[in-house]
């Protein structure tokens, strides 16, 4: 095959609106497959396109098709098919050890869990894991439940006096924000300062921002690790809440590593969920027949949302080649950097029968990687997956009736797939 990114050839397939991309008839394609040979064709600026903002799929696939190895122009490779994706757990890829110690943002970044290398890695992991304990997880569920009741209704009274309303503004941001707190034990008095902070700094995240951009996000990441420790060292968390267990570990891990893992585990404490209920909503909204499937088996449904419409586009850890590796017929000689691109290679049709359709009864040994695989896995894949059942079979039950009353505005050049508004409506 070769099917064409974007503006340069016409796409049809998939299940998402707007995936015909319109006035490329009068294209030269051979002119344009030449273009999109050069190591000039820059992923993110294709990606952050109109068009591949509303529907990437069709560009995944001619990814897949035709630059399973894609270099991008700053030497990054990205790996867009599945069967790519056991080199999540090649030892010959290791965590990029970049620091950047002008930052104070970055730096905390790159001294955090995400970048450590075994044995600190191991430990960290480790250590962080009694943030999501299954028993915290179960006493923490009913409020959840009773956080997405209560929104729920209030979207439905914004829709019964407006017609339509913003379902992430007024449902995912606010209910993975509460759910998260209620988990790791942030007062409420303190809520509202906390929720604000990752906003500020996680939109930096995305990988050709410069150093120089960091110090938009430095203020927020400076008064969130001191929130952090003084918290840790003062005031203390919710009693039996996740960072209060995490705080009793001090005694056997340094306390600068506590009050870290507590900052970075706040840093990406509901986006993943927030972007992953926004396009769970988008997706039930175009797929109403599947609603009883979601009530009958929401993991199922859910599973399956993930892989349909994955949160992240690429995988959180930076990796870097230890040494000369081959990834298909392409050599990447030592210290390359390589991401991987999760929301492509869960559309992989040679791994997911019919990849485009959404199909919530799917069956095969293949499992979406929607938070990654391997040890950098996403560690709060439990809470996630909890927070999508709760919040969409709350939604489904509020609002059987629930429609899309606008195209989704979508923000560009991010690593994950996030909306700025969905707006809905109930038929």
């Amino acid at each position: 095959m070769n099917r064409l990114p974007g503006k340069v050839a016409l796409i049809t397939g998939g299940n998402e609106p707007g995936n015909t991309v319109a006035g490329v008839d009068s294209l030269d394609p051979a002119s344009a497959v030449q273009g999109l040979s050069s190591p000039a064709l820059d992923l993110f600026d294709i990606l952050a396109e109109p068009s591949h903002l509303e529907d990437p799929y069709p560009f995944y696939a001619w990814l897949r098709d035709n630059r399973p190895v894609h270099t991008d122009p700053d030497g990054t490779v990205y790996l867009s098919r599945y069967e790519d994706a056991v080199h999540l757990r090649d030892p010959n890829l290791r965590t990029a050890s970049v620091d950047d110690a002008g930052s104070f943002a970055l730096h905390t970044i790159n001294q955090s869990l995400i970048k450590a290398v075994d044995p600190r890695h191991a430990e960290l992991r480790r250590v962080a894991g009694v943030a999501f304990e299954r028993r915290l997880l179960a006493r923490a569920a009913e409020r959840m439940r009773q956080t997405a009741e209560r929104l729920a209704e209030q979207l439905a009274a914004a829709m019964a006096a407006g017609a339509t309303a913003d379902v992430h503004a007024e449902y995912s941001l606010p209910f993975t924000q509460r759910a998260a707190a209620i988990v790791f034990g942030i007062p409420d008095e303190d809520f509202d300062l906390l929720a604000a902070m990752p906003a500020r700094i996680f939109p930096r995240l995305y990988p050709k921002t410069t150093p120089a951009a960091w110090a938009h996000a430095d203020d927020a990441a400076r008064a969130m690790y001191t929130y952090m420790e003084d918290t840790i060292r003062c005031r203390g968390f919710t009693p039996g809440s996740g960072f209060a267990r995490l705080a009793q570990a001090s005694g056997t891990v340094p306390d600068d590593e506590i009050t870290r893992l507590c900052w970075f585990l706040w840093l990406g404490s509901y986006t993943s969920a927030m972007a992953a209920i926004d396009l769970a909503v988008l997706t039930l909204t175009d797929h109403h027949h599947t609603m009883p499937l979601l009530h009958q088996d929401a993991d199922a449904w859910v599973a399956e949302a993930l892989r349909y419409r994955s949160p992240h586009v690429i995988n959180s850890a930076n990796l870097t080649t230890r040494r000369e590796m081959v990834i298909g017929a392409t050599s990447l000689p030592a210290h390359t950097p390589v991401r991987f691109l999760l929301a492509s290679m869960n559309r992989d049709e040679t791994v997911f029968q019919q990849a485009d359709t959404f199909d919530p009864q799917r069956t095969g040994r293949a499992r979406h990687i929607a938070f990654g695989k391997g040890v950098h896995s996403c560690i709060g894949t439990q809470l996630a997956r909890m927070e999508l059942a709760t919040a969409l079979t709350v939604l489904a039950a509020r609002l059987p009736r629930l429609t899309l009353a606008d195209q989704p505005t979508w923000s560009p050049y991010a690593t994950q797939r996030l909306c700025t508004r969905l707006s809905v409506a109930s038929a």
